[in-house]
Formats: C-alpha cells, structure tokens, sequence
C-alpha cells in the first residue's frame, strides 16, 4: 500500500536497546571519507494544494511580512522520526501541514526517515529484533514536497529487512531526487557528508547511529552494505574525524552532524550523549541534532556548538502519550557568533505532525525551557 508500512511485523512504535556493544570483529582501515556534493541555492516553492495541509482553508489569511534578516544569516530547520507506519502513512498524500510549512519556510530542513525502504516487502525477512518499518518511495517524495532537502537514514532501522531490505533501500535512494544519507555499500559511502551551497553559505551535513540490537552487526563489511554506524570506538572516530577534516580545510564552512543516540523514552540525556556531543563539538561542528529515544529533550551550547539533543517524534505513530510530543527546531545562524534556536511545539495527531497554539503552546514552550539533564 502506497506510503505505508506492509510488513506483518510492523509494530506501534520504535524500541531497541541503547548503548550497547556492537557483534562481530574489528572493521577494515578506515577508508577516505567520500562526498555527496548538491547545491541549494533557492529553495523551490512548496505545493500549495489543499492535500498538503492538515486543515485546508479556502482563503487563508496571509503571514505579515518577516523581518529582513542579517546578510550572511540563514535559517536551518530540523524535526524527528518519520515513516509512514499505520496512520502515520496518511502524510502521503495530506502532507505535514503547517509543520511542513515551517520546515519549506527555511533555507535548508531536514528530518530521520526512519524506515527500510522498498515497493514491497515481498522476499524480505526481517532482522532478530523487535520492531520492523517497511515504506515505498511515496512517502520520501512527499518529504520532499514538504520541504524537507535531506533526510537521514541512519538508524536502527535502515537495515529492518537485512541486506536484502537495505540493497532495495539503496536503488530507492540512487533514484529519488530526495538526498539520502548515511547507509552506503561501503564504509566510506555510509559515511558520506552531504555537501553543498545553502543561501551563499557553505554546507556539510554529516550522519551517525550509535542505536543497535547487540547481536547485530550493521557496519558495512565483506563486500555487504551497511549503516554509518558510530558504536564503536573505530566508527565513532570516522564520524569526528570527518567533522575535523571538514572544519580544518574550511574555518567558514558550516557543519551540521544528525545522530541517533540516547536512550528509549527518557527525557534525560546520557552520559554517551554527552560524550559524543562534547567530541563533535571540539571537533568544530556547528550544530549537532539527535534522535531515536522518542521523546523531546533539550537544547543547549556546547560551547559554540548548539546541541539539540532529542527531536522527538515528528510524522509517527505510537500509543504512548508522551512520545506523541513534536516540534520543529529552527536554528538561526549569523555570519559570525554562535547559532540560537526557537523551538516550536507540536502534538502528534493519528501519526501526523500538528502545531500547538495559545495555552497548549505555551505551556509546552515552558516545559521545553526546563527539560532536565537527569
């Protein structure tokens, strides 16, 4: 079924364990890392069809105008966890509303696709673990339509159907016009930045997942493809080093790293959160984004590096109350000094994202000023 998930395993919300060892011996020598390079230079206009909006309203009534803002300033957005499971898959075809609209209001936005990908799961098995997403190639476009520019697929579900599953992931992504990130048929191809041009500014975006079942193995390895794994000591130091490399050959460029870490539900962040944060940060990365324990978590410097460390839920279906909590972080960055951020909040309604007005907004922003370290 278009945009949805068809595969008998398909459950109610992601879950695997954190911060576990990965399976399997020592990787090959670390290969030269590679480069997705792409130009965005002016951002195409985002549908404006009734099935893209999650309330259609004949006559709208117009935004005032914005603020012109800073020479040399631009705006990155970033949401969640995205896949088209159970109602979920309904974005398909009414799109993201005005959550998508935030996102297509930015210079550049990206989200996790957090899904194997594939016209069928027909011939597929699923991996030993607990929950398994499947989608086609309609729901990645619909992204796009929304205007989200890059999504990663680094995380804990890229390979839900194994090797198999991920070599259908990958002729999906070699034929979308949708940039895909962080799986690849080898080490370096897994570990690729995205590279290009964004409103005159210099753009790299790097990707990791740090999030696996322990007797999985999903680096690539022995002529197999894999995900950009950061489990490792060896894949951690492929990740920083790619953002030094980065920084080093370019002080201006800008550098965006998009993680999969933490732990399943908790609001609080880890230890090997921190950890990797504090090593990208060091390492010159700009703004550093994670996801993966569904739940929104907080926003702070790190240095000048901001670190948002928990997205949350963006077009996702789950049961549970609290990771029904979404948002959509807009980073503002100068052309000198260090980024700042506004957090808006949303609610996940049937699987798709909704923003929060008036007291409920308000309430949730207060909640988000003093999400814990723990």
């Amino acid at each position: 079924m278009t945009g949805r998930l068809t595969t008998a395993w398909a459950c109610l919300a992601s879950c695997c364990l954190a911060l576990s060892a990965c399976a399997g011996g020592a990787s090959a020598v670390k290969e030269p890392a590679a480069s997705t390079a792409s130009t965005v230079s002016t951002k195409a206009p985002r549908p404006t069809t009734a099935s893209s909006r999650s309330t259609p309203t004949p006559t709208p009534t117009p935004e005032p105008p914005r603020p012109a803002t800073p020479s040399g300033t631009i705006t990155l957005a970033f949401a969640g966890d995205a896949n088209a499971f159970s109602r979920g898959g309904a974005s398909t075809t009414l799109g993201l509303g005005e959550a998508g609209d935030l996102l297509a209001s930015a210079d550049f936005a990206m989200v996790n696709l957090e899904t194997a990908l594939a016209a069928s799961d027909k011939g597929l098995v699923g991996q030993q673990k607990r929950y398994h997403f499947l989608t086609d190639s309609a729901f990645p476009e619909m992204l796009q339509r929304e205007g989200v520019d890059l999504v990663s697929l680094a995380n804990n579900h890229a390979m839900d159907f194994g090797v198999p599953g991920l070599e259908r992931t990958l002729a999906v992504r070699d034929a979308s016009d949708l940039p895909m990130i962080g799986v690849g048929r080898t080490t370096s191809e897994a570990f690729a930045p995205w590279t290009g041009t964004v409103s005159g500014r210099r753009l790299s975006v790097f990707v990791g997942n740090d999030i696996l079942e322990p007797q999985l193995d999903w680096r690539p390895r022995d002529g197999q493809p894999g995900v950009a794994m950061i489990k490792t000591a060896k894949g951690l130091a492929a990740l920083v080093d790619g953002v030094r490399e980065a920084r080093e050959a370019d002080p201006n460029r800008l550098i965006v790293v998009y993680v999969h870490w933490g732990i399943d539900y908790s609001v609080c962040t880890s230890s090997r959160q921190h950890e990797v944060a504090q090593a990208l940060a060091d390492a010159g990365a700009t703004v550093v984004v994670g996801t993966h324990a569904h739940r929104v978590q907080r926003t702070t410097l790190v240095g000048d590096t901001l670190v948002a460390y928990g997205l949350g839920n963006f077009n996702f279906f789950s049961d549970r109350t609290v990771t029904r909590e979404t948002g959509v972080l807009t980073v503002t960055i100068p052309r000198t000094g260090a980024p700042s951020y506004d957090w808006t909040p949303g609610v996940i309604v049937d699987g798709r994202p909704v923003l929060l007005t008036g007291d409920e907004r308000d309430a949730a922003l207060a909640r988000y000023a003093t999400l814990p370290r723990c």
